[in-house]
């Protein structure tokens, strides 16, 4: 067991609500400062803040195992437990697995996300923030998340795994809960009905499995059905937990991405009228966007033997939680690091993590980033945020972004 200090930052440290929901840099500038790598009491984990100690952490991850990256943010009862238990067992994927398993994940599911793949995807992005614009461009006034940085990427994830159009809305709906299950706090009463609908999500992705092993498709599913030689197939439970979680995965961070990226530019309209003039910019743009308000904020590692971290002695089966956010504000690693910088190079950020489990759908990411960023500037350059709007970020732990964004031209 490791001794934790009376005095330390961990029981000042509320990151679901408040001020820190809404701006918790300062809170980790402090962090970095006085005490790098504390014990929060309302988690049940430590907290990494520093730049050189997550790289640590990430570069060894036979150390360092990834099966409890997905964990819950708070833990279920048994009446959720009750309802899980209607689906298929939850199972390591490509995101919490270690080792040989995880090669075995990541080579497959890479083969959707190699460049040659987006840029082939590139025309349907286009489609579909052109047919998301459209809908929205006479009013003169929209809110970007709900109504575009949000279903842009969904539904770019759902095309790519196979999910037909007719039942993307539905599939969107249960996406959505069963991120809330795993990354919010909520009422029992509520966990029990997310539980529920997580265990449809897995169902409909299973029917869709059986229906690529009759009739495969050019679509993900199909693709992952096509084992190796010398492999074993995936099953159904390992098809369930992969497909449900790459779909959160497929699309939290480019919605986080596009929403933070708006709202820090438009916050300052010479930054946007800076793209809008000089589109080649955007990439750059981004990974400073990537870096300052960074969607993926925070994941957990837990300690497979004995091992020292920022002088801290950690036991076997310690749970440690890494937080890029912070990571990325690190004044070690970049100068100004307070400031916004759309022309900062170089810009090693932490935001898709790092090594072996370093995200694999960053291309794709970034792509729908710029193509998003590109035709606002190209249909609405004189696109500014709604005056005397309240700016609050949905209480997740693991990304971080808006509830809502309201603009108008």
């Amino acid at each position: 067991m490791v001794q934790t200090n009376e005095g330390s930052l961990g029981a000042s440290y509320h990151p679901l609500h408040g001020e820190q929901l809404e701006n918790p840099y300062p809170f980790y500038t402090r962090a970095r400062r006085e005490e790098p790598i504390f014990f929060s009491p309302d988690l049940n984990t430590w907290v990494v803040t520093g730049y050189d100690d997550i790289l640590t952490i990430l570069n060894q991850p036979d150390v360092f195992s990834s099966k409890d990256a997905l964990r819950p943010v708070v833990g279920f009862s048994p009446a959720v437990f009750a309802e899980l238990s209607k689906g298929y067992p939850l199972v390591p994927n490509v995101v919490d697995s270690d080792g040989k398993e995880h090669a075995r994940f990541r080579s497959a599911v890479s083969k959707a996300f190699v460049p040659k793949r987006i840029k082939q995807l590139e025309p349907f992005i286009k489609e579909v923030v052109t047919s998301l614009v459209d809908a929205f461009i006479n009013d003169h006034k929209a809110e970007l998340i709900s109504q575009l940085a949000y279903p842009l990427p969904l539904e770019v994830a759902l095309f790519l795994i196979g999910v037909p159009k007719e039942d993307m809305a539905s599939t969107k709906k249960l996406s959505d809960r069963t991120s809330m299950l795993v990354n919010s706090p909520l009422p029992e009463e509520q966990q029990v009905e997310y539980a529920r609908d997580f265990v449809r999500f897995q169902h409909y992705f299973i029917q869709l499995v059986n229906e690529r092993r009759r009739a495969p498709r050019e679509d993900l599913i199909s693709d992952l059905l096509e084992t190796p030689p010398g492999e074993r197939p995936f099953d159904d439970t390992q098809f369930a937990n992969l497909l449900t979680s790459m779909v959160i995965a497929g699309h939290e961070t480019t919605t986080q991405l596009i929403g933070n990226g708006l709202a820090l530019l438009l916050e300052h309209p010479e930054r946007w009228q800076t793209l809008c003039t000089h589109p080649e910019r955007i990439p750059q743009a981004i990974e400073e966007i990537l870096r300052y308000d960074s969607p993926v904020h925070a994941f957990f590692r837990t300690t497979t033997r004995e091992v020292t971290v920022g002088g801290i002695k950690f036991p076997p089966e310690t749970l440690l939680m890494v937080v890029f956010g912070s990571a990325n504000r690190d004044e070690t690693q970049f100068p100004q690091a307070d400031q916004f910088d759309m022309q900062r190079s170089p810009n090693r950020h932490l935001a898709f993590g790092y090594g072996i489990h370093f995200c694999v759908g960053a291309f794709l990411a970034r792509k729908q980033g710029q193509i998003a960023f590109e035709t606002l500037c190209q249909r609405l350059p004189n696109l500014r945020l709604a005056p005397q709007q309240t700016f609050s970020h949905s209480p997740v732990l693991r990304q971080r972004g808006f509830k809502r964004l309201d603009v108008v031209w």
